[in-house]
């Protein structure tokens, strides 16, 4: 009997023994098991997110599979060590929903903080790639890293996540830093940078930009900056050229067809791109007001010459509106044109600066035209249309209007935009006088009476800087007149560009049809 009572005790304390061996084994074991997961970082799949609540962990959010989560450093020691905390965080994860992973963190761009903040409201979803990768169960506020026209980049968890503009938000002001951010950007564009590097002015113009503190930016940033996506640290250059290089420490990029460039040597500024053009020829005081982010003049010899352009009537055929004549222009053309010459850095001159050049008192800028408008008639008035002002005010381009005053108020077309000179008071009539040039009334009236009607106009216009002869039509006595009141040029047609050599009394201008192109545009003022 003691034999079989002994027998019992034995197997009990051995059963008892290999429980308790067992149970440490499969403790050691998932200790292991939670071990295996840990890693300073780890990858998600679909792991919840826990918060902390009065000793216990309670599901706050989610996380989307293969998110890159960091960790606080932290030893497993026992069972209780199944929840990760999250690194600078009051959250966790749970073990098996996590792996570590060798994979590193993007570095964060190095971009300016926007003196802004976005606050989610009650639930915050963060996305990456287009998807919500994490979602927390709480309002959080975020310092804005950078935007764009859909999302505001927020830093967390050491990584870059979107917030939906779209979604319940609101975005505040708020210092978070006071370091200097650029609000001009000089934008260098050399002709063929292959050939470029090798000469002098290029070693000369490297080392100004070292003098002078800048550091180069990618195209694509200049992009988001010139969105106002993002902000970048002052002193930011952007080299562009024919083809990509990299010279020193000089990043260099072909120039973007998706950028509507403005080639008028002027620094750029955010939704201005505005661009310097450097040649062999750009001196080292030049490029100095390049980096200065000023204005640079390129002035050419005196032989230079001028398109005048000569405009008349504007409507606007997708309204409805129709004119009959080869000399109205559609709105459309008209401003295709003025595109073109904001874009191309086209300089438009007033009526004095050009008739100062005329007379050798002032040089002018390499790209110079004059843009003249003839009547006063259908779309270039306030009170008949008002095609002509709004465009000119809208480019910040310049124009000359030669107004018959007897006809129309001269306050009607009154804007900063626009030069108002004289096309008579009231001589603005053809096939009235016979063996005259398209019978044009100027050409046949008493000398007392054409002297009477200037007269009238000068007093209108308060001006005698120029005048332009109706029907372009002139004779040796009309020329004689318009001297004899004051007038310094008149203007008249002819189909080529003006000098400093041309007969100042009979300035030649390009008539503008409704029929033109832009590439014949392009090749008048070429």
């Amino acid at each position: 009997m003691k034999k079989v009572i002994w027998i019992i005790i034995s197997i009990l304390l051995i059963g008892l023994i290999a429980t308790g061996i067992f149970f440490l084994w499969k403790k050691y074991t998932h200790l292991q098991d939670i071990r295996s997961h840990y890693g300073e970082m780890v990858m998600t799949d679909h792991a919840d997110i826990y918060c902390l609540k009065e000793n216990k962990f309670k599901k706050c959010g989610s996380i989307a599979s293969h998110v890159i989560i960091p960790l606080k450093q932290q030893k497993v020691k026992s069972l209780q060590s199944e929840y990760f905390q999250i690194q600078d965080t009051e959250y966790y994860v749970l073990y098996k929903e996590v792996e570590p992973t060798k994979e590193k963190l993007e570095s964060l761009p190095n971009y300016i903080v926007f003196n802004q903040t976005v606050q989610t409201k009650e639930v915050t979803k963060l996305y990456q790639n287009n998807v919500v990768a994490i979602t927390l169960n709480q309002d959080m506020n975020f310092d804005i890293r950078y935007q764009d026209s859909e999302s505001y980049y927020v830093e967390f968890l050491n990584q870059i996540f979107a917030i939906s503009k779209e979604e319940p938000i609101e975005v505040y002001e708020e210092q978070h830093t006071e370091e200097a951010t650029a609000t001009q950007i000089p934008v260098l564009y050399f002709d063929d940078i292959n050939t470029w590097k090798d000469t002098d002015n290029w070693a000369a113009q490297k080392q100004k930009i070292v003098e002078y503190g800048y550091h180069t930016i990618t195209l694509s940033d200049y992009e988001k900056w010139l969105n106002n996506y993002i902000r970048i640290a002052d002193h930011a250059i952007l080299l562009l050229s024919n083809e990509s290089a990299q010279i020193d420490d000089f990043i260099i990029e072909p120039k973007s067809d998706t950028i509507t460039w403005m080639e008028n040597n002027t620094v750029s500024k955010p939704e201005q791109a505005n661009i310097y053009h450097i040649k062999a020829s750009t001196t080292s005081e030049q490029f100095e007001k390049m980096l200065k982010g000023e204005n640079v003049i390129i002035y050419v010899p005196s032989n230079q010459k001028v398109a005048v352009l000569n405009y008349h009537f504007f409507y606007d055929p997708t309204i409805g509106e129709s004119c009959n004549e080869n000399i109205c222009l559609p709105t459309q053309k008209f401003e295709e044109q003025l595109q073109y010459l904001k874009n191309n850095g086209y300089y438009t001159l007033t009526m004095q600066e050009f008739r100062d050049w005329m007379y050798g008192n002032r040089e002018i800028p390499e790209k110079s035209v004059l843009l003249t408008i003839d009547d006063g008639a259908m779309g270039t008035g306030k009170h008949n249309g008002n095609k002509l002002i709004p465009l000119l005010e809208k480019y910040n381009l310049h124009a000359t209007l030669f107004l018959i005053t007897g006809w129309w108020n001269i306050e009607n077309y009154r804007s900063p935009n626009l030069d108002i000179e004289s096309h008579t008071y009231d001589m603005h009539t053809g096939n009235l006088c016979s063996n005259q040039d398209r019978g044009a009334q100027l050409l046949c009236s008493t000398n007392e009476q054409v002297i009477e009607d200037l007269q009238k106009s000068i007093a209108i216009t308060k001006s005698t800087k120029a005048f332009c002869f109706p029907f372009y039509a002139y004779n040796d006595t009309a020329i004689r007149q318009v001297q004899e009141v004051g007038f310094e040029l008149a203007f008249v047609g002819g189909n080529y560009k003006a000098s400093r050599q041309s007969n100042k009394y009979t300035i030649p201008r390009y008539p503008i049809y409704k029929t033109i192109t832009l590439q014949q545009f392009i090749q008048m003022i070429s």
